[in-house]
């Protein structure tokens, strides 16, 4: 397979791509409505896991299915291209079916699943805190930088509109630590004594498979460790505020949801993350490269620059 010329150039290229359309589940197509917290789905409401889970590096992602591919080796063609340089001309439904020739319907399925938790739980949630955190430090180092950078990990995908046609945007507030053991008195949880996050849901049959986290979302967005009284400037928070879209639900999977789907649709939905996280990776890893550069290529003049995607 050929490899893109450079980076930045296939980063930037118009993802022609076509990532399947399916979604998740209907119970998870709500329609938003931004402005109150009220309305915010309570996945993003959930309280944040301390320290975050996600080491946010590509190192991590690529140890993830290193230990994946020693779980399953038959997946190794697969793994293979996952372990090398992205290259965005990958024909998935091709791969998989090359890989998957000879496996029986129930190990096909089987795999196909943890394709899919791999991906959704794992290489997704590690690239997008990589990806926020090079956000973080672009908008400390360009303070008038917008918000529609194209490699951000949420320009990804298009932005969710909710009530009155607004993009569905949720706060990265602090992540305030989590409660200390209580007493033999129960003291009641209260704002000095936040309630603890959710416990990750590990599926006792599949030990290998990645624990489903409720609050991905939020622990993802969540401030960094540095802001914990909230970031400093009213720009700098905007900047780094979620917008909501079609990425979030993938992330929050669940086993019981997938285990409905029928073949054909598990089959879309594997080929449809990994070309997500692909993209994700590839678009972070320009990222990376801009950092070194010092943002050279963000300067100037929105109109004129070729990463500011407005009017998304």
């Amino acid at each position: 397979m050929a490899q893109p010329a450079t980076r930045r150039t296939a980063a930037h290229a118009t993802r022609a791509i076509s990532i399947p359309s399916t979604t998740p589940s209907e119970a998870t197509t709500t329609t938003y409505t931004p402005s109150r917290a009220a309305n915010i789905p309570p996945a993003y409401l959930l309280p944040p896991t301390i320290p975050s889970p996600y080491t946010g590096t590509l190192e991590a992602s690529l140890d993830a299915i290193l230990d994946f591919t020693r779980v399953y080796p038959n997946l190794r063609p697969l793994t293979a291209v996952l372990l090398a340089d992205v290259d965005l001309t990958t024909n998935w439904p091709v791969l998989l079916q090359t890989t998957l020739k000879g496996e029986t319907a129930e190990n096909e399925r089987e795999m196909l699943e943890e394709i899919m938790f791999l991906v959704t739980r794992v290489l997704l949630p590690e690239q997008v805190a990589e990806n926020r955190a090079l956000m973080l430090r672009l908008y400390e180092a360009k303070k008038t930088t917008s918000v529609r950078v194209s490699l951000r990990y949420d320009m990804l995908r298009k932005w969710t509109r909710g009530g009155h046609a607004h993009d569905m945007v949720v706060e990265s507030r602090p992540a305030l630590p989590p409660p200390l053991p209580s007493s033999p008195s129960s003291i009641p949880v209260s704002a000095s004594r936040p309630a603890p996050p959710p416990d990750p849901i590990s599926n006792p049959k599949l030990p290998a498979r990645p624990p489903f986290r409720p609050n991905v979302l939020a622990t993802l967005i969540a401030a960094p460790a540095q802001y914990t009284h909230g970031y400093p400037t009213r720009k700098l928070g905007e900047a780094m505020r979620h917008h909501v879209t079609e990425l979030d639900r993938w992330m929050l999977l669940t086993d019981e949801e997938v285990a409905q789907w029928e073949g054909k649709r598990l089959w879309m939905g594997v080929c449809g993350v990994l070309v997500m996280w692909q993209w994700l990776r590839r678009d972070t890893e320009v990222l990376g490269e801009m950092e070194v550069g010092g943002w050279q290529e963000l300067g100037g003049r929105v109109d004129e620059c070729e990463w500011i995607r407005e009017g998304r």
